[in-house]
C-alpha cells in the first residue's frame, strides 16, 4: 500500500480528466493547450469491458494487496488506463453499498454482480442488457433482471443500510475508527471517500516555488500554494502535469501535502547521515535529499529490489546525488543495521500500515481483504527497533505512517518508548516551528501529529519524533 499511494496515475496527452470541485472554489478547465482532440466519450454501464474485465482481474487479486489494482489496470491498454482508473475508483467509492443491495437478493457480490449493479443503480444501465451478460442462457435472463430491477428501486441511498456501509467503511475498521474519532466520524469517513486534490512538491535542487509557478500557471492550467508544506502546490482540477517538460526535467514530483510535511518533520539538513528506513519508491527521500542540498548521506533503504529501481529512476530526474539505495532483509541480524549502528542524525521510518489515511486515493485498498492489526502492529514495533538501532545519540528516530489508527499511531509510539528508556519523545509542535516557521502547527496534540481528509485536506498521516538520550 505505501509504495503506491505518492504514484500519479498517467494518462495520453489527448485525455482530460476534471477533478472534484472544491466547496468555495469555481471550476476550472484542464485541457491541455497543446492537444488538438476532443475527450472521447467513456463508455459506460453495460457496454463498458473494459471495467467489467478489470473487476474480474481486481477480484482474483484482491487478497494481493496493492497488486490487485495494478492487475486490474493492466486489463486495457496504456492509452485507456486513466478513464478506466476514473471508473474503478467510481465503483469502489461505491463497493459497500452496492454489495448491500447485492445481498438483499440473496446473491454474493461478485466482481460480475457489483459491475452489473454499477451498471444498473449509478448509471441507470437497460435491465435486460446487464442481465444478459450476467445469464447462461436466454431463459435465465428473467430472474437476473428481477434483482436488479429491485437493486435500482431501494437505490444507492437506501434507509435501511447499516452506518459502515453507508460510510462505505469495513465493518472492522468502522469500530476502531468511531472510537477514535466520535463525533467526526461521520465527515472524517466522507471525506475519506473522496477524490484527493492533486498535490505536488517543488524540487529545491532545480529551482523555487515562485519559478514553478510562473512555469505551470499558463492556459488552463493554475496551480497555488498548499496551505501547510512550504514547498508544495495543489492544482486546480487534475491536469496531466506529468507530461510537461518541467515534469520530465525533475523540477517537481507528485507528492500528497501529507506526505511532504511528514518529510519536513524529519528536519533534515546539509551534512547530515540520513536513513529513509522504509523508503519504498523513494517519494520522501527525494525530498530529504533535497533537504540536504545534495551535502551529507542520504541512503534509501527497503525489502523491495522493485521499489528500490524506481526510487533510482526517480532520484536520477530529480538530481539527487548524495544518495544510496540499499536492499535490507527485513531481519534482526541485516548486515547494514551492524555497518551503521549508531552512526545516523536521521532515521525516518515511514512504516507498512493499513493505510486507512490513503483511502481516498486508493479506494479499492478497503476491499482487498480484513486488515490483520495484530499482524502489522507487531510488524511496526519489530521495524521501529531495527531502526532504533541507526540512531545515534542526539539523534532522532521519526516514525510515520498513512494510518487514522491509534493502535497503528499513538500506541505504537507508546509501546516504542517503553521498550527503549534510552530514547525520549520531542514535541511535533516543537520540531514544526523550526521545520515550518511561516505556518501555525495545525496538530490538536501538539506530542504528536495526526492529519485528516477533513481537517487539514490531506491524505490520513501520523508522525511522532524520537531523540536517542544515551
Amino acid at each position: 500500500m505505501k509504495e503506491r499511494r505518492n504514484k500519479a496515475a498517467k494518462r495520453p496527452a489527448h485525455l482530460e480528466k476534471n477533478g472534484r470541485k472544491r466547496p468555495g472554489h469555481a471550476e476550472l478547465s484542464t485541457r491541455n493547450p497543446r492537444e488538438a482532440a476532443p475527450k472521447p466519450k467513456v463508455e459506460r454501464g453495460p457496454v463498458n469491458d473494459d471495467l467489467l474485465r478489470a473487476l474480474r482481474a481486481w477480484g482474483s487479486a484482491r487478497q494481493g494487496g496493492e497488486q490487485s489494482a495494478d492487475d486490474a489496470l493492466s486489463t486495457t491498454g496504456k492509452a485507456g488506463r486513466w478513464e478506466l482508473k476514473g471508473a474503478l475508483d467510481r465503483v469502489f467509492r461505491h463497493y459497500a453499498r452496492l454489495a448491500w443491495l447485492i445481498r438483499r437478493q440473496g446473491v454474493e457480490p461478485t466482481p460480475d454482480w457489483i459491475w452489473a449493479a454499477a451498471s444498473v443503480v449509478l448509471d441507470g444501465a437497460p435491465l435486460e442488457e446487464v442481465a444478459r451478460r450476467l445469464a447462461v442462457t436466454a431463459a435465465d435472463i428473467s430472474p437476473f433482471a428481477g434483482r436488479l430491477g429491485r437493486m435500482g428501486k431501494e437505490g444507492i441511498a437506501s434507509a435501511a443500510m447499516p452506518n459502515p456501509v453507508r460510510a462505505e467503511c469495513p465493518d472492522d475498521i468502522y469500530e476502531y475508527l468511531s472510537v477514535a474519532y466520535g463525533a467526526e466520524l461521520t465527515p472524517e469517513l466522507k471525506a475519506l471517500n473522496h477524490s484527493p486534490p492533486l498535490d505536488i512538491r517543488v524540487n529545491t535542487l532545480k529551482g523555487s516555488v515562485d519559478e514553478l509557478l510562473t512555469l505551470l500557471n499558463v492556459g488552463d492550467t493554475e496551480l497555488r500554494r498548499t496551505p501547510y508544506a512550504p514547498l508544495g502546490l495543489r492544482a486546480r482540477g487534475k491536469p496531466d502535469l506529468a507530461v510537461t517538460e518541467a515534469f520530465t526535467a525533475g523540477r517537481f514530483d507528485m507528492q500528497d501535502e501529507g506526505s511532504q510535511i511528514v518529510a519536513a518533520l524529519v528536519d533534515a539538513a546539509p551534512g547530515q547521515q540520513v536513513v529513509d528506513f522504509c523508503a519504498g519508491a523513494g517519494g520522501k527521500s527525494l525530498a530529504l535529499g533535497a533537504a540536504m542540498a545534495n551535502r551529507g548521506h542520504l541512503v534509501a533503504a527497503d525489502t523491495s529490489a522493485k521499489r528500490l529501481a524506481r526510487a533510482k529512476l526517480r532520484m536520477k530526474r530529480a538530481g539527487v546525488e548524495n544518495a544510496e539505495r540499499v536492499l535490507l532483509t527485513g531481519t534482526d541480524t541485516d548486515p547494514f543495521l551492524k555497518r551503521k549502528a549508531g552512526q545516523i542524525d536521521r532515521v525516518l521510518v515511514d512504516a507498512p500500515c493499513s493505510g486507512t489515511g490513503a483511502w481516498r486515493r486508493h479506494p479499492e485498498a478497503k476491499w482487498s481483504g480484513v486488515t490483520d492489526l495484530a499482524r502489522l502492529t507487531a510488524l511496526q514495533d519489530a521495524i521501529l527497533a531495527r531502526a532504533a538501532r541507526l540512531v545515534k545519540r542526539g539523534g532522532r528516530l521519526i516514525y510515520a505512517t498513512c494510518s487514522m489508527l491509534p493502535a497503528e499511531n499513538a500506541e505504537r509510539a507508546a509501546a516504542f518508548l517503553a521498550a527503549h528508556p534510552n530514547f525520549r519523545r520531542i514535541d511535533a509542535a516543537e520540531v514544526w516551528a523550526r521545520a515550518i516557521p511561516a505556518v501555525p502547527y495545525p496538530g490538536r496534540d501538539r506530542a504528536m501529529l495526526q492529519l485528516t481528509p477533513f481537517q487539514h485536506g490531506t491524505d490520513g498521516f501520523f508522525a511522532a519524533i524520537f531523540e536517542r538520550t544515551a
